[in-house]
């Protein structure tokens, strides 16, 4: 079932876990850090929120149907199921761990703390933008590259006259 519950999860960008809370996608936007001289690209957090969640949307349950190769009715079920579950490892484990996503846990207070799986894998680096020289180097080059692609309709132009002669002599 997490492996169902993850993917719908990166899908539509949110995850609702009747008993328990939601767990939702939220983006980042590129920043710079001063201190560091380095600037962050934009990068998508996981985010949890405790609460009772209404029941989930048909559209998750078609999902859930349609992954799991069974009718709706079945996979609402299971997914009843495996929340109750779920609720009841939490309770009496103090801890439990969704594939993919983390663990959650119950602190001191009863609240339910999530503990998201660290992200290993960093895609875009930050940059230093002071390195300006290659910067500058890569947008004259492709500036050059552009002005020369500029001139492709003169070539189709005669391109077509040359073709176009051909054809007239052909037939005449």
């Amino acid at each position: 079932m997490d492996q169902h519950l993850y993917k719908y999860l990166v899908l539509y960008g949110n995850l609702s876990i009747p008993q328990i809370g939601s767990f939702s996608i939220k983006n980042e936007s590129a920043h710079f850090d001063p201190s560091s001289g380095l600037l962050y690209a934009p990068a998508s957090k996981l985010s949890f929120s405790e609460g009772i969640v209404p029941m989930s949307e048909k559209i998750f349950f078609n999902f859930l149907a349609n992954e799991m190769g069974v009718d709706e009715l079945t996979a609402i079920k299971q997914f009843h199921d495996f929340s109750h579950r779920f609720r009841n490892e939490l309770i009496e484990h103090k801890s439990v761990t969704l594939e993919g996503l983390g663990s959650l846990s119950i602190g001191e207070d009863g609240v339910i703390v999530f503990h998201p799986v660290s992200q290993s894998i960093e895609f875009m680096p930050p940059v230093n933008p002071g390195n300006a020289t290659m910067i500058s180097t890569v947008i004259e080059e492709e500036t050059i590259d552009t002005v020369k692609s500029e001139n492709w309709w003169a070539y189709a132009i005669i391109l077509f006259i040359i073709g176009l002669g051909a054809l007239v002599y052909y037939y005449i």
